[in-house]
């Protein structure tokens, strides 16, 4: 059995990747806190490698004797981190999509417009 840990730095990470989750995705959609922005090929890939190796890192200087268990909890704790990104992530997407305008319901579907 593995006993797990959660220390004050997980957390803090934890949170800093909600918080780098969001702002990726607002820069990655074109609008943050609403300006325009250029999407970046890179951002995805640094916020995803970024907060795994943070976590990662983090709990394995921790570590005193490296060991198999203690490899893993650091694997574990860098996965933990990721989750925080997807939450970042959903939340921005669900905000982007609450300040949408409806869909325009009135023009027909493509079988109707035949029909007319």
């Amino acid at each position: 059995m593995i006993s797990v840990n959660l220390t004050d730095w997980t957390l803090v990470i934890s949170l800093l990747s909600v918080v780098l989750g969001y702002t990726s995705n607002a820069v990655q959609t074109g609008s943050f806190l609403g300006l325009k922005t250029v999407p970046k090929a890179w951002l995805p890939y640094l916020t995803l490698f970024g907060t795994f190796l943070t976590a990662f890192i983090q709990n394995a200087a921790n570590m005193a004797p490296v060991t198999g268990a203690g490899v893993l909890h650091a694997v574990l704790a860098g996965l933990t981190a990721l989750t925080g990104t997807t939450v970042g992530v959903t939340i921005q997407q669900h905000l982007t999509v609450g300040r949408q305008d409806p869909a325009n319901d009135d023009a027909g579907s493509a079988d109707e417009k035949r029909v007319a």
